[in-house]
């Protein structure tokens, strides 16, 4: 069923004030392709909650915008809120998976936002899989960190890749990969998936790092909010690139 979800509620215009930021507050979006064209935009955050897309979800009752999408925004609200202001928190392995799932969702509508030419990375049985079990596929990495920026207040960044095999001509490799990053305040949630359907198990998480916590694939531990190092702007431009190591570019 194709319906329409609000990219980000407008309780995140009633957090990014006009009276916290300034009256110049802008919100800025930049979208890479796998062909490495950058396309970037800025307006004022006031429109922030108005982005909407057509979005392809599960076809029950509660249907998406009005169901399970809103509930779990809802839930998302009481624990990201206070981290967009900065403020620490102790996150629970259960309020990791909320915050998990919740990103997960967002990158999904992220893909069908701006542009009908954006690559459609995540398969539909990635989406179905979010809409069933209520929690992100097992094979999309998901982490948080914290930003301390200098005139970014809101910020989306979306960066397709391109993957190709450079070892054995056995190795199979997605054909694409999708990594989303969302600053909001001082919180960031990042996001990388690939075009590969949701794994039978779930693989075990990668290590946290000095500027980040994984939470999904889940460690089952909880996690003191925000990491030991915060972002900088040109730190957050970094983060939003994870195979930069790979690419050179």
């Amino acid at each position: 069923m194709i319906t329409k979800e609000h990219l980000f509620s407008q309780w995140v215009d009633k957090v990014l004030t006009a009276e916290l930021l300034g009256p110049d507050r802008s919100f800025e979006r930049t979208v890479s392709g796998p062909d490495g064209a950058v396309d970037s935009k800025t307006w004022p955050t006031e429109v922030i909650a108005a982005i909407d897309a057509p979005v392809v979800c599960g076809s029950s009752p509660d249907g998406c915008n009005g169901g399970w999408m809103c509930d779990l925004d809802g839930e998302v609200r009481s624990l990201v809120e206070p981290m967009m202001l900065g403020g620490p928190r102790i996150l629970s392995p259960g309020e990791q998976q909320v915050i998990a799932t919740w990103a997960a969702m967002k990158s999904m509508v992220l893909e069908y936002v701006w542009s009908t030419e954006q690559v459609i990375v995540f398969p539909q049985a990635a989406r179905t899989f979010v809409f069933r079990q209520r929690q992100p596929p097992g094979n999309m990495q998901i982490r948080i960190a914290a930003v301390e920026s200098r005139g970014r207040p809101a910020a989306i960044f979306r960066r397709v890749y391109r993957l190709q095999a450079t070892g054995s001509p056995a190795q199979a490799l997605p054909g694409f990969a999708s990594c989303s990053t969302f600053a909001l305040g001082c919180f960031v949630v990042q996001t990388y998936g690939t075009s590969a359907d949701p794994p039978a198990t779930t693989p075990a998480p990668p290590p946290h790092g000095g500027t980040y916590f994984v939470i999904n694939p889940p460690t089952g531990n909880d996690i003191s909010w925000p990491p030991p190092r915060l972002l900088d702007d040109e730190d957050l431009d970094r983060f939003t690139h994870p195979l930069q190591p790979i690419t050179g570019d």
